[in-house]
């Protein structure tokens, strides 16, 4: 949890944000931004997720920090976005990369029509 804290103010530093100006955005006390950051006051996932989302951390990030536990995964060397005009090239697609044995692969899907 320490080192998720040190993200959380990490990210709270480098937007230049003070805790008093966090606080207000959080709706809740400079103090208990403190108290979060120090570890005094235990936060919620729904907390985690909020004070994130307004230092600039997607919740994707949160969530793969939790599953690894705290420690380094992989760094991407790429993001790849693919816009897939048909069904059939979607399904080639998502068999390309089956048959590659490709690790560490997110796919987000949105049906656009």
């Amino acid at each position: 949890m320490k080192k998720l804290l040190e993200m959380l103010k990490s990210a709270r530093v480098k937007n230049g944000y003070s805790q008093e100006y966090l606080s207000v955005i959080l709706k809740v006390s400079s103090s208990r931004i403190s108290r979060w950051e120090r570890g005094k006051t235990a936060m919620t996932l729904e907390q985690i997720l909020m004070y994130a989302s307004k230092v600039g951390i997607q919740s994707t990030k949160i969530f793969e920090f939790l599953a690894r536990n705290g420690q380094p995964g992989p760094l991407p060397i790429a993001e790849i976005h693919l816009e897939v005009f048909t069904e059939e090239a979607f399904r080639r697609l998502s068999q390309l990369v089956s048959e590659l044995e490709i690790e560490h692969v997110t796919i987000k899907t949105k049906r656009l029509r």
